[in-house]
């Protein structure tokens, strides 16, 4: 899956709040059509008088709203509320049909699924929802977006995704409502994957005829609100979905203010402007005890960070263990990151399939570090570049931290900083020795969270490792859809990662947080990131 890795992206916009914007907004100006906009200023007059708009503070994404062009979370927050995949991942991490009549069917040989969509689902357009609707979208998705590789295993992926085909032959349109979608090869975790909010089903002649105005101007989804206003360094409305197919909608409306100071959104909250801010966790300490401590909430991303080893600069697997041992994860966790993270030395964490409860857990251990290196050949310390990326300031910190944790170990770091273009260009071409990366599932699978390190894609992260017993078992995880089974595959390969290679040196989970009005009810973020207020209602 050839570039997934702007996950990274997408998720450390989420957690530091310090997004900077890709594309542009040169296209704002441009007017869609007459009645369009007439229908857009009758929405917008509807929702401003309404009882129950719900105020949420928001970073300005500064890019068009579609998470088919752009993978970042600050986008996702509002397109979840407006455009729907087929699937959805539930709060207990479970699947469920969304935009479908029920679960699909899937072949004896386990490489068709066939799709029946649900009756009577309209875009915001009016539009019917078809199954040509649902081809037209994931061709999209393949044409423009990052996370295309989601549908690399369906047939004809590569020639359509290479332009050397007109169509993704693999999806086949039946009629209207059925659908199906061949598979060159055998992968359980594809229905996850079309959950995702890349996956998003779009009205096919609308979006083709808005162009590049299609998330500024004109976004049409089938979800509990409508687009009403999108404006560039101020805010989104949207407004209710009066014949939402999936149930009566709560709130009248929402609206998004733009606030990327995360101070001055919890302000805005204390003064009774936002009923719903997502909180920088360097702000945690600040009020955890105090008079908003009731109205503070938290939930656990499926993720974390870590540092990954170039192992063409560090060959030694003695050395990569040495370093894992010259971390202090729980100083981190507590004094560096104010108590908002949990120590980690696995990859997989609990609540994802493959994770080991009682796996070992790497303590701070200098003395043990200093014997590995000598065990290397290094008795008389060892030199070490940690490369960061300065548009990231938890990646500075976190090295700087590190820094001073392995001297005392005989290791001696030099904390290399330098800009996105740079980072890129480094990493492609195995300039970075140490590297500090974060990883967030897209889908609620163990696939997804090891992908990074998945063999043929390591270049991405600077580490050009490779072991056969681990590249076959990625294989096998996703070719068998038995629980027990991929719980013991993914277990292994998480050990040979972390436990017996040292290929990373995972340091932590963290736990982010949001503000959150008393009288707002029925509102939840789940660990994948998901931000949906259909069932969200203000009660005063």
């Amino acid at each position: 899956m050839k570039k997934r890795l702007f996950s990274l992206v997408l998720i450390s916009a989420m957690v530091l709040s310090s997004l900077t914007a890709c594309g542009g907004n040169k296209d704002k100006e441009t007017k869609a059509p007459s009645e369009t906009t007439a229908a857009a200023e009758t929405t917008a007059s509807a929702a401003a008088t309404g009882d129950k708009i719900l105020r949420v503070a928001s970073e300005d994404p500064q890019v068009p709203l579609d998470m088919q062009l752009n993978t970042y979370s600050i986008i996702m927050k509002v397109t979840d509320n407006v455009t729907e995949s087929l699937l959805t991942t539930n709060a207990e991490g479970k699947l469920e049909p969304t935009l479908l009549a029920e679960m699909p069917t899937l072949s004896e040989d386990k490489l068709t699924y066939s799709f029946t969509l649900k009756d009577g689902v309209k875009f915001h357009n009016d539009a019917p929802l078809t199954s040509a609707d649902v081809k037209y979208s994931l061709e999209r998705m393949v044409k423009k977006l990052k996370m295309s590789s989601l549908l690399e295993k369906v047939e004809g992926y590569e020639a359509f995704f290479n332009g050397e085909a007109e169509e993704l032959t693999g999806i086949v349109v039946v009629d209207d409502t059925h659908f199906e979608i061949h598979m060159s090869e055998v992968y359980t975790p594809f229905l996850s994957a079309l959950s995702t909010p890349y996956c998003a089903i779009y009205p096919a002649e609308a979006c083709e005829a808005a162009g590049d105005n299609w998330g500024m101007t004109e976004l049409y989804g089938t979800g509990p609100f409508k687009l009403v206003s999108y404006q560039t360094g101020v805010g989104v409305e949207l407004a209710k979905n009066e014949n939402y197919h999936g149930g009566d909608v709560k709130l009248d409306g929402i609206k998004y203010t733009f606030i990327d100071d995360p101070n001055t959104g919890v302000l805005e909250y204390q003064k009774g402007n936002i009923d719903v801010v997502y909180m920088d966790s360097a702000l945690y300490p600040t009020y955890a005890n105090g008079e908003l401590k009731d109205e503070l909430y938290s939930f656990n991303p499926y993720g974390g960070y870590y540092l990954s080893f170039n192992v063409k600069d560090i060959p030694e697997a003695k050395v990569r263990e040495a370093l894992t041992y010259a971390v202090d994860r729980k100083a981190l966790c507590d004094s560096v990151l104010f108590g908002t993270a949990s120590p980690a030395s696995s990859f997989l964490q609990k609540g994802l399939l493959g994770a080991v409860d009682d796996a070992e857990q790497f303590d701070y251990n200098p003395e043990k570090a200093k014997e590995l290196l000598a065990e290397a050949g290094y008795p008389d310390g060892y030199d070490l570049r940690i490369t960061v990326n300065t548009k990231y300031p938890t990646s500075v910190t976190i090295g700087t931290a590190v820094q001073a944790q392995m001297k005392e170990a005989g290791i001696n770091v030099e904390v290399e900083q330098v800009d996105s273009a740079a980072w890129t260009d480094m990493k492609k071409n195995g300039g970075v020795t140490c590297g500090i990366g974060n990883w967030y599932v897209d889908y609620n699978d163990p696939d997804s969270m090891l992908y990074p390190v998945s063999d043929g894609r390591t270049d991405l992260n600077s580490m050009f490792w490779h072991n056969d017993e681990f590249k076959q078992l990625m294989i096998d995880g996703v070719q068998t859809d038995d629980e027990a089974q991929r719980q013991e595959i993914y277990a292994k390969a998480d050990d040979i990662l972390t436990h017996k290679e040292f290929a990373v040196a995972m340091l932590y989970n963290e736990t982010l947080f949001y503000l959150k009005k008393p009288y707002v009810t029925g509102f939840e973020v789940t660990s994948t990131y998901r931000t949906m207020f259909n069932n969200t209602d203000i009660e005063k």
